[in-house]
């Protein structure tokens, strides 16, 4: 596991400590610690590392070890990052000119970040991966499906209709007339294919402002996620007006908003039978004695669907894989030495800032190994300017890659 002591620049931070009385606080958690086992307290919680760890710190390499002294006592901080993968990936999104990427991986049985990592050369956000403030565009269409499965008792193979185009949401689409141009797809394919006209109607006849603000809150937008890092909450508003319920659903709107790291706990939910896991990033805190200070442990926030929807949405989100949106870049992955082994799913979503200057480009998906228990869930975002650059789904395949055939040497090694 790789180190890196509490808390990046600890001299710095110690001054900043000192002028918001925060070191006084710490004092006083120490002091209550002495002749204490540290095996059954925490002298960390989450909201005191919220104030304390600059992200910054983490999205470089942490292989360096830094300490912290507080009441005489030193602490040092283990991560849950993979570094083979964080180092790997630094390299790919290091040499992009893309004005913003964030990536995020994480295991999702347990919620452990592996992989966090934020590219910016515009000043926008603080930090890309734990930033609110980019339109989730199509990645929405995750919680709708999820909806319309779950609560609306919906499959996958479910027909439905649609006029028109596949990418536009006109008010004459979202009728029930039908006529010899009417196109007729299962959710499989509206999903895969990014229908906007099939959702949009879902969100009119079937999910209303009762099931979007349900499902919505289920998945957590417009709630705080716990998290060792200063997470923005993920937000949506559901109005009155049938037509926004349309645009809401099928992501075609620049108001609901959410960040990586939380499109990567939507991810992890599709694999883990429909339960979100809060993230983690600090594996442990321990003090100069190597006693356990703080120990990072999965959480789960709540169950968002069913089992049974949850396999449902797998096969949406394989579909988007093998015939959908990333047909693609991933083409030939069946016969791929690595990916061929595992079962691949996603959700690409994009769309324009509303001066046309900036172009948000989504992937957020999974893969699992078919014979095996390791599994891998991701978000990436990238920010494009009037230049499209490697697409989101492009890091996103060379991550799956790169993990399961990092994986595969190890297991022959270890053999």
């Amino acid at each position: 596991m790789p180190l890196l002591v509490l808390f990046g620049l600890g001299i710095q931070l110690f001054k900043i400590d000192l002028s918001t009385g925060y070191f006084n606080t710490l004092t006083e958690k120490a002091a209550l610690f002495e002749g204490q086992g540290a095996e059954t307290s925490s002298l960390f919680t989450k909201k005191d590392l919220r104030a304390l760890i600059d992200p910054d710190d983490l999205f470089r390499d942490p292989g360096g070890k830094i300490d912290l002294h507080c009441s005489n006592r030193s602490f040092s901080l283990e991560t849950s990052l993979d570094m083979g993968l964080q180092g790997y990936m630094l390299k790919k999104i290091g040499s992009s000119q893309s004005p913003m990427i964030g990536f995020v991986a994480m295991d999702p049985t347990t919620g452990k970040i592996l992989s966090l990592i934020d590219s910016k050369k515009l000043d926008a956000v603080k930090s890309v991966c734990l930033s609110s403030q980019f339109p989730a565009a199509s990645i929405f269409k995750i919680v709708s499906a999820a909806a319309a499965i779950d609560g609306c008792h919906i499959s996958a193979d479910t027909k439905l209709t649609y006029n028109g185009r596949r990418h536009t949401l006109y008010k004459n689409q979202l009728t029930h007339r039908t006529n010899r141009y009417t196109n007729k797809v299962s959710l499989k394919t509206s999903f895969a294919r990014s229908v906007n006209p099939v959702f949009g109607k879902l969100g009119i006849y079937r999910l209303k402002r009762e099931l979007l603000e349900e499902y919505a809150n289920r998945f957590g937008f417009n709630q705080p996620i716990d998290f060792e890092l200063a997470l923005q909450p993920s937000r949506i508003s559901v109005g009155d007006d049938p037509y926004h319920w349309a645009e809401l659903t099928c992501g075609f709107n620049r108001e609901t908003l959410i960040s990586p790291v939380h499109g990567a706990m939507m991810a992890a939910s599709i694999v883990n039978d429909g339960k979100l896991v809060e993230p983690t990033i600090i594996e442990r805190i321990t003090d100069n004695e190597k006693k356990t200070v703080y120990a990072g442990r999965m959480s789960v926030m709540r169950q968002v669907m069913s089992r049974k929807a949850s396999q449902e949405m797998k096969a949406l989100m394989a579909a988007t894989i093998s015939y959908g949106t990333c047909r693609r870049t991933f083409r030939g992955y069946r016969r791929d030495a690595v990916l061929s082994k595992l079962l691949i799913g996603g959700k690409t979503g994009s769309i324009n800032n509303k001066t046309d200057e900036l172009h948000y480009d989504w992937f957020v998906g999974f893969c699992v190994e078919k014979q095996g228990t390791r599994k891998l869930a991701l978000a990436v975002l990238v920010v494009h300017d009037k230049l499209l650059r490697a697409k989101a789904q492009e890091f996103a395949r060379l991550a799956m890659r790169y993990y399961f055939k990092a994986s595969s040497r190890q297991k022959s090694g270890s053999a």
